[in-house]
């Protein structure tokens, strides 16, 4: 009964996923046939690779969170793990996200407790490096408007040092934790955090020129301006997450990604890269997941050979 139950209950996660999807597609499907333009396939192809790096370093990143709060599975399956709850974001509360990936820790027996507080964390550092970069960007895009904030730009990039301290993250997981009536604090120290966010930071870097690629195969952005355009990537991924009654951040994504590339290209340009983009997005992370699933497959079929010998 309990797998009958699961396969129910992964049944209609992926019928909602489904839906989600369609739904945002159908509506937008009209502005998406209307592109015309020249598409660059080696400056795709290239995007392509940047974000399945991105993807996968992101899963390395969750299990090495999961290892410094001492709930660690084997590399393999927290990757597939973390690869299969991918469809989770497309649901809203993002509570998926967190549901799907917990199996794998429970049968290893992990404390799903502190598999919670690694997503927290990770939710956290992904949050801050998305920030971090388009801090970043802002001293690279040659704007009068954004030059009179400078100097708050740089007394914001003292503020994310100081608030990546572990004393204030685990302040705030006390008050969850209290709410909960858990334990929700981690065991990191300051040197183990910035490292942490470090490669956050630089794994940042990675998915903003993936998605500087996508745009520059479509219009023609100076390559001076690829961290604002990263930049303005990680900013529209940041209201995609806080934005937990949108699924993925459907449609707020795109508006913020819309309104950044309206200041260095026209406003029909910026809104078609905006809906290709969720497209270029969603086809890589199916990828993913169906990668997830095959290599999965083939080990299960290695596991009961073997077993048979």
């Amino acid at each position: 009964m309990k797998k009958i139950a699961s396969r129910v209950i992964k049944g209609i996660f992926f019928l909602l996923v489904l839906y989600f999807l369609g739904k945002y597609f159908i509506e937008n499907w009209e502005k998406i046939k209307e592109i015309q333009w020249e598409i660059n396939t080696g400056s795709i192809i290239l995007s392509y690779v940047c974000y399945f790096g991105y993807m996968l370093t992101l899963a390395s990143l969750w299990h090495f969170i999961t290892k410094l709060n001492h709930c660690a599975i084997s590399y393999k399956k927290a990757i597939i793990a973390y690869l299969y709850s991918i469809p989770g974001k497309y649901i809203p509360g993002k509570v998926f996200l967190l549901a799907a990936r917990c199996p794998a820790y429970e049968r290893e027996k992990q404390s799903l407790r502190k598999v919670t507080v690694c997503f927290l964390l990770e939710n956290a550092c992904t949050l801050l490096g998305a920030a971090f970069l388009f801090l970043i960007s802002l001293f690279f895009f040659p704007n009068e408007w954004l030059e009179q904030y400078r100097y708050w730009t740089i007394l914001l990039m003292i503020l994310f040092f100081v608030c990546i301290h572990p004393k204030i993250i685990n302040f705030f997981l006390n008050i969850i934790g209290k709410i909960t009536k858990k334990d929700m604090k981690i065991p990191v120290t300051y040197p183990e955090m910035l490292k942490t966010v470090g490669l956050f930071i630089l794994n940042w870097l990675v998915a903003g020129a993936g998605f500087y690629l996508l745009v520059r195969a479509i219009y023609p952005v100076p390559a001076n301006q690829w961290l604002y355009v990263g930049g303005i990537y990680g900013l529209s991924t940041i209201i995609g997450i806080l934005a937990i009654f949108a699924p993925s951040g459907l449609g707020v994504r795109e508006g913020i990604l819309t309104a950044g590339l309206c200041l260095i290209m026209p406003e029909e340009y910026a809104l078609s890269i905006s809906l290709i983009s969720r497209i270029w997005q969603t086809v890589a992370e199916i990828f993913l997941v169906a990668g997830a699933f095959f290599v999965q497959l083939f080990a299960n079929l290695i596991h009961r050979k073997e077993n048979r010998r």
